[in-house]
C-alpha cells in the first residue's frame, strides 16, 4: 500500500442479523491517512465486556494475491490480541498500537507497512466472533466492501 494515498470505505449492517445476543454489528469503517489504517467498528448496543470478542477485518488485494487478517481480541472487556495475519504465509504480527472499546465502538489502528502488497485499493470485510463463534459480518455473507469506498 502506497504511503502518500488514504481514503475511506464504510459498511452499514444490518441491526437484528447477529447470530448472537452478545454482540450485534451496526457499522464498520476503514480509514487511512496514508501512514496507518484504522478500523472501527460500531456497534447496536454497548460492546460486551463478557467472553472472549474477536473483532476482525479480511482484506483480499485487487489481484486477489495478498490476504490479510487485521484482528484485535478482548477477552472480558480487556485487550488480550491485536494483529495482522498474512494469509499465504500465516505469519501472524503482534501490533502495540493498543485498541480503545468503549460503549458502542471499538477502534483500532494497524501500520500500513505491515500490509505489504495490499496495495491502494481493496476488497475487505468485517466480521465479530464471539466465543469462537461466528456472530456477524459487515456486509452479511460472502459480500465485500471495496476500499475506497464510492
Amino acid at each position: 500500500m502506497s504511503k502518500a494515498v488514504g481514503g475511506e470505505s464504510i459498511c452499514e449492517d444490518r441491526a437484528g442479523d447477529s447470530e448472537s445476543k452478545a454482540v450485534d454489528l451496526a457499522k464498520a469503517r476503514l480509514f487511512s491517512d496514508g501512514t496507518e489504517m484504522l478500523a472501527t467498528f460500531n456497534t447496536v448496543t454497548n460492546v460486551p465486556t463478557t467472553g472472549t470478542v474477536l473483532y476482525a477485518v479480511r482484506a483480499w488485494s485487487a489481484d486477489g494475491s495478498k490476504e490479510y487478517q487485521l484482528g484485535v481480541e478482548f477477552q472480558d472487556g480487556k485487550e488480550t490480541a491485536n494483529f495482522v495475519t498474512e494469509a499465504g504465509s500465516g505469519k501472524r504480527e503482534n501490533i502495540t498500537t493498543g485498541a480503545v472499546a468503549a460503549d458502542k465502538q471499538v477502534s483500532v489502528r494497524y501500520p500500513l507497512a505491515k500490509l505489504e502488497g495490499l496495495g491502494d485499493k481493496f476488497e475487505w470485510s468485517a466480521k465479530v466472533t464471539v466465543d469462537d463463534t461466528e456472530a456477524d459480518r459487515c456486509p452479511g455473507g460472502d459480500v465485500r466492501s471495496r476500499f475506497p469506498g464510492a
